[in-house]
């Protein structure tokens, strides 16, 4: 069936910064349609589908400022970012903090710690000495924001993606989304769109091989990034890889973020540290890297030397709030927290780009609004609020709902396109194709071979001559493995759109770490034939975007910076020259003939001569 539907506001995507548009979306304007589209259900959708256990980064006082949020994210970002945006992130937090507590029903002190004074309870963890993490008991969290959503009286689509975000004369046109139970597809007409999709974090592919790992929601293929910019947006710092330590085998969260601020940290075999703080940055990174790259792992998460307390909340918080099923995983390999070396890390098995953890993505402004007009953007899709987790979703998500409002309560629709329903049905057969094929590739076949490229050319330290080849890779499947699919249902359908979106933006993510010939952001850019920073590159973006002849990347200074905070981290990349000694000494009559007669003989007689068409001659 076809629908063709008319409405104010479109959220694509019901994690924390979708649901939060939502509902200030509603508190804006309580009259405006708004429609919610969801790959999943949105009750346990999104990378905190299962609830959280802290705020990674948040200034709530007397403790921390916002004036101490933007001194982090300059110094994390290493200068290259828009502080004006960091800032009103900053002032937003202890919005979404009493937020989170009405939604939730529960006050300080029970959700969030409160000291003897009465204060929230702040730990350290970013390398800078402002205590920015704020610890949650948030285990109902994404439930309690569904709740919210579906007060407004919005209408929720759940396990309906979207395929395209319909753009016209540079503003926001239609959404195109269809239902992966039973096929049905929706047309929205639409004034404007709140993009809140996630990361791109099935992109590498892990030593596994499981083509799902549990860090990010299985979902997040960077779609959002991939209809975004055939929509026309800009994207920046897709050259700034997450390249995370996980914990082996599982793909889950090395969960340093809930061991390290309670006293546990990483070690080899020997009890050597990584590195001097646990937050998942550059220069830690590199720090991870080098234990490896001597030889000197494999690495463990070290909690045998705390307090029993500390132990069993530690275990509360990785095995509820966090993954239900490592808990699982810890029991069947008899592996016991109180044991030293027990839990095995693995780093950047799976490389990908994400905003909330890294900095790649939708460029957007102090208000969310990307260079499209009505598109506005959250979350880890959100490439101009870098390094913001949660907090930074949940707080850009308030703000793009409200102005996603205020511009469609200003604004006619944009032309649509011709004859809209010939159109939404010729969309519908195109993207059927896969599945009206009576052969073809099996999908999980196209994305290993996909992922596996990703992970091979891509994966830090970078050199130009694999980036080339995975640019190639990515269009060599889009044109011989893509028309060759045979999707078997609708949610196999899905699927093929996934791996475009893959293609895309691994192609992206080569193009962008050609274009800044230089190192930044420690192991998230390193570049072995350039490992150093250029001028040219101080407080700079690559910005991606899709031109007339394809993809296109240029460069873009950031708005001058307001606060002259440190814009560098403590690291150094090596100098990877190395000495394996003197190599075996050919003799005076180690020579072999120039020409092969013999053989050229015995091919020509029996006609296995190269043919024409190899050579080119056809």
């Amino acid at each position: 069936m076809y629908y063709v539907k008319e409405t104010d506001l479109v959220i694509i995507g019901a994690g924390a910064a979708g649901t939060m548009a939502a509902i200030y979306a509603h508190r804006q304007d309580p009259k405006q349609r708004v429609v919610v589209l969801d790959k999943s259900k949105m009750e346990t959708s999104g990378a905190a589908g299962r609830g959280m256990d802290a705020l990674n980064t948040m200034a709530v006082p007397p403790k921390s400022q916002p004036e101490d949020v933007v001194e982090m994210l300059t110094k994390i970002t290493e200068g290259v970012l828009d502080q004006r945006v960091a800032y009103v992130f900053g002032q937003r937090c202890m919005q979404v903090i009493k937020d989170l507590e009405e939604f939730m029903g529960r006050g300080p002190g029970d959700l969030f710690p409160v000291d003897e004074n009465g204060d929230y309870q702040m730990f350290y963890l970013h390398p800078v000495n402002k205590p920015l993490l704020l610890p949650m008991d948030g285990e109902e969290m994404k439930r309690a924001l569904a709740k919210q959503v579906r007060l407004t009286g919005a209408q929720v689509y759940d396990r309906t993606p979207v395929i395209k975000i319909v753009a016209s004369e540079g503003r926001v046109a239609g959404v195109l989304a269809y239902n992966i139970r039973n096929g049905d597809y929706f047309y929205f007409k639409t004034k404007a769109v709140c993009l809140t999709t996630g990361a791109a974090g099935r992109m590498g592919l892990a030593s596994s091989g499981y083509l799902a790992g549990t860090y990010e929601f299985p979902g997040c293929t960077g779609d959002g990034y991939a209809m975004a910019y055939e929509a026309g947006a800009e994207l920046v710092n897709m050259e700034c890889f997450q390249a995370n330590t996980l914990l082996k085998d599982h793909q889950g969260p090395s969960c340093g973020y809930v061991a390290a601020p309670r006293g546990a940290y990483t070690v080899n075999p020997w009890g050597e540290k990584t590195w001097s703080h646990g937050y998942s940055s550059g220069d830690s990174k590199m720090g991870v890297w080098k234990r490896y790259a001597q030889g000197r792992g494999p690495l463990y998460l070290k909690m045998d030397h705390l307090p029993e307390e500390m132990i069993q909340i530690i275990e509360k918080i990785q095995w509820g709030n966090e993954r239900t099923s490592r808990g699982m995983f810890h029991q069947n390999r008899g592996q016991n927290y109180r044991d030293g070396n027990v839990v095995e890390l693995g780093f950047a098995e799976e490389i990908g780009v994400c905003g909330g953890h890294s900095s790649s993505g939708v460029l957007s402004d102090s208000k969310g609004a990307s260079n499209v007009g009505g598109l506005y953007v959250a979350g880890d899709v959100d490439g101009g609020l870098p390094q913001s987790y949660l907090g930074g979703a949940l707080a850009m998500g308030g703000i793009i709902g409200e102005e996603a409002a205020k511009y469609a309560g200003g604004n006619k629709y944009a032309p649509q396109p011709r004859a809209l329903k010939a159109w939404l049905r010729k969309a519908a057969d195109a993207f059927e194709a896969p599945l009206r094929r009576d052969k073809g590739l099996p999908t999980n076949l196209v994305e290993y071979k996909a992922r596996t490229r990703v992970q091979y050319y891509l994966k830090p330290p970078k050199n130009p001559a694999f980036m080339e080849q995975a640019a190639w890779w990515m269009q060599r499947i889009r044109q011989e493995d893509l028309p060759q699919i045979k999707a078997h249902d609708f949610h196999d359908l899905l699927k093929v759109r996934e791996i475009e979106s893959i293609l895309t933006v691994g192609e992206m993510m080569a193009r962008a770490s050609l274009y800044r010939d230089e190192s930044r952001w420690g192991y998230q850019h390193w570049r072995v034939d350039m490992p150093y920073k250029k001028p040219k590159w101080e407080r700079a973006w690559a910005v991606v975007k899709k031109g007339e002849q394809g993809m296109e990347v240029h460069r873009r200074k950031a708005p001058k910076h307001k606060w002259d905070f440190p814009d560098a981290m403590e690291y150094a990349y090596p100098d990877l020259e190395f000495d394996v000694g003197t190599p075996f000494k050919k003799g005076r009559n180690w020579k072999n003939p120039k020409r092969d007669p013999w053989m050229k003989k015995h091919l020509d007689d029996q006609g296995m001569a190269t043919p024409r068409r190899f050579l080119g001659e056809e």
